[in-house]
């Protein structure tokens, strides 16, 4: 079979459409139950886990439970016991390929909570169209678009030849896949293709996604000389005592900033890639910390700590990265006599892989055509697939041997933010592109 191939015929796909109508407000209902519970990753920072835990379990729950209405089994895989993720299954015919779609469930700390438009995070609430509250974009929409898509299949008699799988995961917010996705694949929850039901909004929305970037998360640390703050000027002007009388960190962490932001200008134009914007690869300084053991501006701090976050492209590999950015900070050192002598630290706490897919894959073909069956063809200009400009757990799942494709509904745009929203219509669009594309990939019997 190609993706050329008809798959659904009229009846079929008009069945499928019918079956979507007619489940919609059960749809709605579930995603608003799944944002109006407190799912926070209890792993995020400044997060207290016995606040939070249990709230993944009762989302991945109700996932389950609403699919089991439509003959998917269900099949728990929990690490964490207090933390339990969800695969529901969807049997094939045989003779077909199997697909999984992947979500988590996990959301990140909400963002002045106090300020919220509809009075809190976890007010699911509907206006004009679209449904506030965490985890709206980010992404519990992408999975109760992928469980409409299933049970819309099933309610229509469409049986699949490949199996469909669809997992509701914890803890992708820090990256926590060991928990979550890699675990079910660990499980045996395997498939011949995936698709990760991120929100995918630009450069429009429901884009198709093969390729997403790769991240660090790096600190910098930098040591200084504690002083009194009165003896700044002895430490800087000439004919004071110099270094030997105090030595700003906040100030040298800044000199390493700069030099960042030297290499990051040069990114620019050497880190560059087709499906992703222009100047998307970056060095991003988040937090600075800087003092002298007490929080107080009568010293001179002694240590400071700069936060990053960097984005890299495909092509590059992480060793690459790393080098590349250790040599600059390296080079930074050696023009400053303090820090020719004290060196500044990198500790690499993490590192997202990136996900690629070739774009002329069959499976991201099979997502290409349904999102024109249902959307119609990109904008002039357009190309028809572009990246995810963020990380995902497709990289996880990649890293598996399985080809991955993000694809789903929200606004990237508002993900970590304040007044979270997912426009209702584009749950619904992604539900019959997935229905589509499922019955393409898999077969129909």
């Amino acid at each position: 079979m190609t993706t050329s191939e008809p798959v659904l015929t009229a009846a079929q796909t008009e069945a499928v459409e019918r079956a979507i109508d007619a489940l919609w407000p059960k749809a709605v209902d579930l995603l608003q139950r799944m944002v109006a519970t407190n799912s926070v990753n209890p792993l995020f920072p400044g997060i207290a886990r016995e606040a939070v835990i249990g709230g993944e379990t009762q989302v991945t729950g109700m996932l389950a439970e609403f699919l089991s209405g439509f003959g998917l089994d269900s099949h728990a895989v929990a690490p964490d016991p207090e933390r339990v993720n969800r695969v529901s299954v969807l049997k094939g015919a045989g003779g077909g390929r199997s697909l999984l779609i992947n979500g988590h469930v996990d959301t990140v700390a909400p963002f002045k909570s106090e300020l919220w438009s509809t009075g809190s995070p976890w007010n699911a609430e509907i206006r004009d169209g679209r449904l506030y509250g965490l985890g709206s974009t980010d992404m519990k929409s992408g999975l109760v678009s992928a469980a409409l898509a299933a049970a819309a299949l099933a309610s229509a008699g469409i049986r699949l030849k490949g199996e469909l799988q669809i997992h509701a995961v914890v803890g992708e917010e820090t990256m926590s896949h060991a928990f979550g996705t890699s675990a079910v694949l660990e499980a045996g929850y395997v498939a011949e293709g995936g698709i990760v039901v991120e929100p995918t909004s630009q450069p429009v929305p429901l884009t198709v996604s093969p390729v997403g970037a790769g991240n660090f998360n790096l600190h910098i640390e930098v040591q200084g000389l504690a002083s009194h703050g009165g003896n700044r000027g002895p430490s800087i002007r000439a004919g004071g005592g110099g270094m030997a009388v105090g030595v700003n960190a906040v100030e040298k962490a800044i000199l390493v900033v700069q030099a960042l932001q030297q290499l990051e200008q040069e990114w620019g134009t050497t880190k560059v890639h087709p499906a992703f914007p222009a100047g998307f690869f970056t060095l991003c300084p988040a937090v600075l910390h800087g003092d002298a053991g007490v929080p107080s501006v009568g010293y001179l701090a002694d240590r400071a700590t700069i936060g990053y976050l960097v984005w890299y492209p495909p092509q590059n590999t992480a060793a690459e990265i790393r080098a590349e950015i250790e040599a600059q900070v390296r080079r930074a050192a050696e023009m400053d006599p303090w820090l020719r002598q004290h060196p500044p630290v990198l500790r690499w706490d993490s590192n997202w892989p990136v996900s690629d897919t070739d774009p002329e894959h069959p499976l991201v073909r099979s997502l290409v055509r349904a999102r024109a069956d249902v959307l119609g063809a990109p904008p002039a200009g357009l190309a028809d697939t572009a990246a995810f400009n963020a990380c995902c757990d497709a990289a996880f799942i990649e890293q598996k041997g399985i080809p991955s494709v993000i694809f789903g509904p929200g606004d990237l745009r508002c993900a970590h933010s304040m007044n979270e929203f997912v426009n209702l219509s584009e749950v619904a669009d992604a539900a019959r592109i997935l229905a589509r594309s499922a019955a393409r990939w898999c077969g129909v019997a």
